[in-house]
């Protein structure tokens, strides 16, 4: 894998992500979080590649102390990057992550009972297609900023 060191794409990347990361997970260290990124071919691309969005990704998962990233090349079209942490959940953080993780269940049900019941889609929370929309956002700003 070649180095990113010093490359500015990279490290926007990484501050983009690593707020995003923390973000996914409920309070007290960042166990039960998760972030699922899929772009098409053409953006990630355009975010710099293949290459730079995994070790943007595994570089922001490691600084909050995450141990497990996934790549996934997807099909043509559509690229996939998971990154989560694991290990044994401190026992004193157990119920807080089993309480977000229906949380997010009955968030998630919610949502696709509204959109079953009046035929309106909504994008569920923490969805692969909201996580695009908050990567891209928050790159956008990164640039402009």
């Amino acid at each position: 894998m070649p180095s990113f060191a010093g490359d500015p794409r990279h490290e926007r990347l990484v501050a983009v992500l690593v707020p995003l990361l923390r973000r996914s997970c409920p309070a007290g260290g960042g166990f039960g979080g998760a972030y699922e990124l899929r772009l098409g071919v053409d953006e990630a691309e355009e975010l710099g590649g293949v290459a730079l969005i995994r070790s943007a990704m595994r570089k922001a998962g490691r600084s909050l102390g995450w141990a497990k990233l996934q790549a996934f090349g997807g099909s043509s079209r559509r690229l996939l990057w998971r990154v989560w942490r694991t290990g044994e959940v401190p026992a004193e953080l157990a119920a807080e992550v089993e309480e977000y993780a229906l949380q997010r269940g009955r968030a998630a049900a919610e949502v696709v009972g509204q959109t079953l019941e009046d035929g309106k889609p909504r994008a569920v929370p923490g969805s692969v297609f909201v996580v695009a929309q908050e990567v891209r956002a928050a790159y956008a700003e990164g640039v402009a900023g």
